[in-house]
């Protein structure tokens, strides 16, 4: 999916995000049971809207822009976590066992 990026540094996520003003960001641990469920919810909401941007991070490879998001965002790192930005600004966040297609449906609409 050309709308599903995997972003490793803070230049590849603005080079992603490009001019886009919506768009979601997931920090995915590679060894965490929760987060392989949140990424599983995450994926299958991602393919029924291919019209969004999804990047994603794995907190494992790709700590430095993890704590980046944390200190951007003010947000307390977690994992698995979820973000929506807008204009540059987070408006929706959930961690663990929230990050639900469902939830994400319902904030969109």
């Amino acid at each position: 999916m050309e709308n599903f990026v995997h972003v490793r540094n803070l230049d590849e996520l603005k080079q992603a995000v490009g001019r886009e003003q919506h768009y979601w960001l997931f920090k995915h641990s590679s060894t965490c049971p929760v987060s392989a469920g949140a990424w599983k919810e995450y994926s299958e909401y991602a393919s029924l809207h291919p019209h969004q941007l999804f990047l994603y991070l794995v907190v494992q490879e790709d700590r430095e822009l993890s704590a980046s998001i944390e200190e951007i965002t003010g947000i307390r790192h977690e994992s698995p976590q979820l973000f929506h930005f807008a204009s540059e600004q987070v408006d929706w966040h959930a961690s663990h066992n929230k990050i639900k297609s469902k939830a994400m449906k319902e904030f969109i609409a």
